[in-house]
């Protein structure tokens, strides 16, 4: 693929996108034992890497604070985690308490001692199916070494059509739904720090425990919301202007909709329309650039020139959230979507939700304390040092 087709696939992917069930041999306690994971960037999403089963496979997942199943590839053409070789292994059946929290529409049950099958849906309209099961886990610890967490209940899939183009291999759940990964072991605080695209190849480290790099502005949770990592955003600033939203823009509506989002597992922030208007109004009087529409629906404000050029000629970017504030730089404002033709790096929401996405999380240690309820963001000068 292409830079371009890189990035039109992660648009595109983005556009359309219990507390722990019950313990089997673990004695295994968040508050015991930190673990971490190296996060390397690929094709919009952040990877994470930890193994399964025993003996112990090594799988490589991207990490998704919007939804909920842990899954790892099982089979299809080229199986990761190949369940009959694992001594630890076991499936659910239908009339288990992990069966049962998937939910109505989740899950499909012939009869009470048939395997779990499950089947989940994401927002870009890419699904998983497979054996709801159980197995041994693994991940490092702060200093590398591996550390047996236990078992966990994860999505064996035989089916997915999500578009792996690289070492993807499964997904880790990190919602607080029940059966996530954070709900499973009940961890209180985990972060990250994303590093900037073009540092493929590159990584950092992302943490579960004490060692969660929880600092700088802490904006809480939003309440009465228990699944997804809502917050408040206030407004947004360019340069010493306020762009002129309107009032309560964000907000959870009272059946249910809209609101803001943090999602390590979109790629790019989304806008409800009525904001992304005013934004785009707002930078094209603030940035004296030619401009024009970018090569795709998706990228309705680019400017032309050199990233030199864009640096001197646009001023900053600021989401002020409830008691935080994240000042964004030109690499995760802007994406280069064609030489010389810099686009900005967020997109219109057709919904009334709208959500922060992981480019404009790079080079930030973002965190998040369930025990404090908070999301911070502590800025850093690159997180590939971490």
């Amino acid at each position: 693929m292409t830079a371009y087709d890189r990035i039109q696939a992660a648009a595109y992917r983005s556009v359309l996108r219990l507390n722990h069930i019950h313990s089997l041999t673990t004695t295994f306690s968040s508050s015991e034992q930190d673990i971490s994971s190296r996060t390397v960037p690929e094709n919009g999403e952040y990877i994470v890497t930890f193994s399964v089963g025993t003996p112990p496979t090594q799988v490589h997942a991207f990490m998704d604070t919007g939804s909920e199943v842990i899954w790892v590839k099982c089979s299809q053409s080229s199986p990761v985690f190949n369940p009959t070789k694992s001594s630890s292994y076991g499936n659910h059946p239908c009339d288990s308490l992990a069966c049962e929290v998937l939910g109505v529409g989740r899950r499909t049950c012939a009869e009470f001692l048939d395997p779990c099958y499950y089947r989940v849906r994401y927002g870009d309209g890419s699904t998983t199916e497979g054996t709801l099961s159980h197995d041994k886990f693994a991940f490092e610890d702060p200093e590398r070494n591996l550390v047996d967490v236990g078992h966990l209940d994860f999505g064996c899939s035989d089916y997915s059509s999500w578009h792996f183009v690289g070492n993807e291999s499964g997904a880790l759940g990190l919602s607080r739904r029940p059966l996530s990964f954070i709900s499973q072991l009940d961890i209180k605080k985990f972060s990250y720090c994303m590093v900037l695209p073009n540092n493929e190849g590159s990584g950092s480290r992302m943490y579960f425990g004490s060692e969660a790099v929880i600092s700088g502005g802490r904006t809480p949770f939003l309440e009465g919301e228990d699944r997804y990592y809502y917050v408040t955003l206030i407004g947004i600033r360019i340069g010493d202007q306020n762009v002129p939203l309107p009032v309560g823009i964000f907000n959870r509506t009272s059946d249910g909709e809209g609101g803001f989002m943090i999602d390590s597992g979109t790629t790019y922030t989304f806008l409800r329309s009525e904001a992304y208007d005013a934004l785009i109004k707002a930078l094209n009087e603030a940035i004296d650039l030619p401009q024009r529409r970018g090569p795709s629906e998706w990228f309705e404000l680019c400017f032309e020139g050199s990233f030199e050029d864009l640096e001197s000629a646009a001023p900053d970017v600021t989401f002020i959230f409830d008691g935080a504030e994240v000042i964004l730089m030109k690499q995760t404002t802007y994406i280069e979507a064609k030489k010389g033709l810099w686009c900005l790096a967020m997109v219109r929401s057709n919904e009334k939700l709208s959500i922060f996405g992981n480019i404009q999380q790079q080079n930030y240690f973002v965190g998040f304390d369930l025990e404090e309820q908070v999301v911070s963001f502590a800025p850093v000068d690159d997180c590939a040092t971490f």
